[in-house]
């Protein structure tokens, strides 16, 4: 049964805000994440280059769901929509970075499709489990009466919900996890190295060909937009 219980839509105290957008920051370290902080909108930075980075050298997840470009939302909608919010609450969840890197970290078959390694697996299961928090941020925010509030996760959706099935939404049918799959940081163009580095945060970039026995562990961040 569900157990959410709506307020009454009203105006909003700054001090009203402050308590939620803490009370936001403290359910994501209930739901087992490794820290999540406040920050004011304007620090959400919005770079087209960082969508670029999805095509050069172009992602194996590119144009395979609808969070993902060419698909998703543009760079521009994206900053308008940003602009309209005062805050945000940056989650973050860190991971062995032996998940991440290394050789074995993304194995494809002779026909180019993506081998679900035991590996691969086990750090899906850390993208499902950012994507469910900020998704339940948003939703609590909502039934807290912030109305407009909007989630990014990280990774693509198809892979740590839909096990890289289909996905059904570019087919012109509902989407198979409607409440829980949410675009992530980089496909809508957000800085997410930048953001992290003004929050205080380490984070290392990472790609196939690192040792991991170099790397302290690896990050993913996702952000709720919030009033």
């Amino acid at each position: 049964m569900h157990d959410k219980k709506p307020i009454i839509i009203h105006t909003f105290t700054e001090a009203e805000v402050k308590a939620d957008l803490e009370k936001y920051c403290q359910l994501a370290l209930d739901l087992a994440m490794t820290a999540a902080t406040i920050i004011p909108a304007d620090k959400v930075y919005v770079d087209k280059r960082v969508r670029g980075k999805c095509i050069i050298p172009k992602c194996v997840a590119y144009g395979s769901s609808a969070h993902c470009p060419p698909h998703s939302t543009d760079t521009k909608e994206i900053a308008e929509i940003v602009s309209g919010f005062q805050w945000a609450v940056l989650v973050k969840l860190n991971v062995d970075s032996e998940l991440v890197g290394g050789d074995d970290s993304l194995v494809v078959d002779d026909e180019g499709k993506i081998v679900p390694t035991k590996k691969l697996k086990k750090l899906l299961n850390h993208y499902r489990n950012l994507s469910d928090t900020v998704s339940r941020i948003e939703h609590q925010a909502f039934y807290d009466g912030h109305h407009l509030a909007i989630a990014f996760a990280a990774g693509s959706c198809r892979s740590h919900y839909c096990n890289f099935k289909d996905c059904e939404v570019l087919k012109s049918e509902p989407c198979r996890f409607p409440g829980r799959a949410r675009p992530s940081m980089e496909s809508a163009s957000m800085n997410v190295y930048r953001m992290v580095a003004e929050a205080g945060w380490e984070m290392y970039p990472i790609g196939t060909d690192i040792n991991p026995a170099n790397v302290p562990h690896a990050t993913l961040v996702g952000l709720a937009l919030i009033e």
